[in-house]
């Protein structure tokens, strides 16, 4: 039988540099350093990663982590109430495969929605996490053989 493992969720505020809301969120699960092998410790020291932020900066940068569609928990345009006023920004489904996405004007205003919105109901994913991990990644295998391969036996 395989040991639980404790997840994260980093996020990030990338700037697509179009349209007059260029920022969009990315979420990424990903092991927490007390749960990594030694020998990526060991490779996010040589890359600078002394701190516990570092690490998981280093972890982010070179695994990627397993992508999660954080507007899948509520749909953007099903947004009301608490979530529909922080943001000014606009609602884009853009063919993406998991639905719409949120884009914001700057990066100031997305990451106040990361604090007061995804932070807060991000823990609702883990209701489906076995989906999250089973999809495909780009990369081949899937989110929890990305994982699997990252953390101490």
């Amino acid at each position: 039988m395989m040991r639980p493992i404790r997840l994260g969720l980093v996020f990030e505020a990338v700037d697509l540099k179009a349209g007059d809301c260029p920022i969009v969120v990315e979420a990424r699960l990903l092991p927490p350093p007390e749960e990594l092998d030694q020998e990526i410790l060991d490779e996010a020291a040589l890359e600078g990663g002394n701190s516990r932020g570092e690490v998981i900066r280093q972890l982010y940068l070179t695994y990627g982590g397993v992508p999660v569609n954080i507007d899948a928990l509520q749909p953007a345009k099903a947004s009301c109430g608490f979530s529909s006023f922080l943001a000014e920004g606009s609602i884009d489904s853009g063919g993406a495969p998991g639905g719409e996405i949120r884009h914001f004007r700057d990066v100031q205003e997305a990451l106040g929605f990361i604090r007061d919105f995804y932070a807060v109901y991000s823990t609702g994913l883990f209701n489906f996490i076995d989906e999250i991990l089973d999809n495909p990644l780009r990369q081949g295998g899937s989110g929890r053989d990305l994982i699997l391969g990252m953390v101490r036996e």
